[in-house]
């Protein structure tokens, strides 16, 4: 039997949202209820919102196991629904894997200070994500076609889901301000465990507030991460990747990294003052300030050193 879902219900894999879709069949090009089939593949929305205006769409696909498809040819087709079916542009999907470029294992085993031990868990080369930058001129309803030319495995389809637009986010826009935060420094803390949960903390990246960042007025690239306890398995990576690009920026730009919890490894842990000043519901995120203070850009869930290099290149040259 089909699995039946509404279009509007989304479901979490890890901090992603499950496009309900499948292959669409007769009447409209994109249904309000579309069927599951046994064998179907199923794309999963990386954005936790998406809102009027610029956005980075990231989305993962599925193949009939339940497995990741990476590597494949995507092209992408945005129709605006709110009135009719009225396509509105166009664009190929390039493949991120940013597990490549962190190079980390899947397991590393964390000693601390008292002896303890806990694995960290990183995602592997299997896991990867699709982005295009799109610009969506209002809220409301949105179809994409998304066509699939895989051959690892064998697969050329078209699938059409359905997204809600917004009118406005919960986390700062591309274009805003950024929240000017008392982010936690080394100078705060004893133990930099409280404020980096890697297996290697990175105490230069823990020296500067976002606030005294912008007035300075020096580019920033601020990661909201929690390495040493994420359950997506993606911060490990992402602070990797932004360690990696450190030596080549660290004279033009600050880099900061903001543990996501307060106790980051306690199980009733909270989100951090900073988080919650951010409106921050998932993690990763990234997000790249300019000299003036305003966000250039942003990325949730994984992202590739390709992305960041480029976004960091346009307001650190």
């Amino acid at each position: 039997m089909p699995t039946r879902f509404p279009l509007i219900a989304f479901v979490f894999l890890t901090t992603a949202l499950i496009l309900a879709a499948g292959c669409s069949g007769g009447g409209d090009k994109f249904p309000e209820v579309l069927e599951i089939k046994e064998g179907d593949i199923v794309p999963v929305l990386a954005n936790s919102e998406l809102m009027a205006g610029p956005n980075r769409f990231a989305f993962g696909i599925l193949d009939a196991e339940g497995l990741p498809i990476v590597d494949a040819k995507v092209h992408l087709v945005f129709y605006d629904l709110n009135e009719s079916e009225t396509m509105k542009m166009e664009i190929d999907a390039i493949s991120r894997v940013p597990a490549r470029d962190a190079g980390l294992t899947e397991q590393i085993t964390h000693t601390h200070v008292d002896g303890s031990q806990h694995a960290h868990f990183n995602v592997g080369e299997q896991v990867g994500i699709y982005t295009a930058l799109v610009n969506f001129d209002r809220p409301g309803e949105w179809g994409v076609e998304i066509q699939i030319d895989s051959a690892n495995p064998k697969i050329k389809k078209t699938i059409r889901p359905r997204f809600n637009v917004l009118a406005q986010g919960l986390t700062p826009a591309i274009g805003s301000a950024a929240p000017r935060s008392l982010n936690l420094t080394v100078d705060d803390v004893s133990d930099i465990a409280l404020i980096d949960s890697s297996a290697t903390p990175s105490p230069e990246m823990h020296t500067s507030t976002i606030a005294g960042a912008i007035a300075a007025g020096k580019p920033t690239l601020v990661l909201f991460a929690v390495p040493g306890f994420c359950e997506s398995r993606l911060c490990g990576p992402e602070l990797e990747i932004m360690r990696k690009l450190y030596p080549q920026y660290r004279d033009k730009a600050e880099f900061i990294h903001v543990e996501f919890y307060k106790n980051p490894g306690n199980p009733d842990r909270i989100p951090s003052d900073t988080v919650s000043e951010w409106n921050l519901r998932s993690e990763p995120w990234f997000f790249v300030i300019d000299s003036k203070g305003i966000i250039t850009a942003k990325y949730e869930g994984p992202v590739s050193l390709q992305e960041l290099d480029e976004a960091l290149k346009a307001v650190a040259p």
